[in-house]
């Protein structure tokens, strides 16, 4: 997100120093005087295809302006396009920012209704309690001649009863468990494989890391609610985690997806009034080069006016 602010603020300095650009470019004038012209000499010739910029309208104005066209264009692609009569330009830039602004919002929110369903999941079937639990007895297992006493990771209202049966409510069970002691438990708790301690804290419950590390990391698959509490071993990878587990980490990485493509399209979106705006910016200015030099070189003579910026 932070790029894309970057980039729009990047994008609107560019635009107000073309404008700014445009209005204060010093004006030059030339008059000179000769006493034959063409245009004397062929009083009936037609330059009505010649814009000059004096009609009024809004198109006009933005046909004849390069600092407008670029306005124009960067506000809504193909604008400066239509202004200037490039009707394919004009469809380009057009449908593309409405494709661009579609899939950005079905994404979008596709993506927030699965990371929803994400914490709703985890919400109503991990527990805190049962991987208390869980967490005591694995380190018991280690450490037959030093166990834990399991009224130590419970806050002071539960202890003296030992850890209760998890009720797998956040309202409740986030109560019964003292999380200080619980991360202590989780840094001396030993992986038998590699002697090394367990990766992670949990982290509090209701942040984003709490949610996607109860279905990232292995140490954290008995605390849902289909653990197979015979299963003793949580090295087995992914093909020893419980079916929520997965079903879980599969939900983050399908709205994930989502975000990332929705942010794409944003990108697309601002891209497409970068180039548009530029577009019509050179479109206008080499008409405008191409009509000076055509003007210029049909007079011999005469008075001539010519105003450049």
């Amino acid at each position: 997100m932070m790029k894309h602010l970057f980039f729009i603020l990047s994008f609107t300095l560019i635009t107000c120093a073309v404008i700014n650009a445009q209005d204060v470019m010093p004006e030059r004038i030339y008059l000179t005087y000769s006493p034959v012209s063409l245009s004397a000499l062929n009083p009936a010739g037609d330059y009505s295809y010649q814009q000059d910029g004096s009609g009024g309208g809004f198109m006009n104005t933005v046909s004849t302006k390069p600092g407008y066209a670029f306005l124009a264009s960067a506000i809504l692609p193909g604008l400066g396009q239509a202004a200037n009569r490039q009707w394919w330009k004009t469809a380009l830039f057009v449908t593309v920012e409405a494709a661009a602004i579609g899939l950005y919002i079905h994404n979008e929110n596709r993506a927030r209704s699965v990371e929803r369903q994400f914490w709703r999941m985890a919400d109503g079937n991990w527990s805190v309690v049962q991987y208390a639990s869980w967490l005591v007895d694995f380190h018991n297992a280690q450490n037959p001649n030093n166990p834990y006493d399991p009224n130590n990771l419970l806050t002071p209202d539960y202890q003296g009863h030992g850890i209760p049966t998890p009720a797998f409510s956040n309202e409740n069970d986030w109560r019964v468990i003292d999380i200080i002691a619980l991360r202590q438990l989780e840094r001396s708790t030993l992986y038998p494989s590699t002697g090394n301690p367990f990766s992670h804290d949990l982290p509090d419950y209701g942040s984003q890391q709490y949610y996607e590390l109860i279905s990232k990391y292995w140490q954290y698959g008995p605390g849902w609610i289909d653990w197979n509490p015979g299963v003793h071993n949580i090295n087995l990878g992914n093909a020893g985690m419980p079916p929520l587990w997965l079903e879980h980490a599969r939900l983050e990485e399908i709205f994930n997806d989502k975000y990332r493509f929705a942010g794409n399209m944003l990108s697309l979106l601002l891209m497409n009034h970068f180039i548009s705006a530029f577009d019509a910016f050179f479109t206008v200015r080499l008409r405008n080069h191409r009509m000076e030099a055509s003007m210029s070189s049909e007079y011999l003579g005469g008075f001539r006016f010519r105003y450049k910026f």
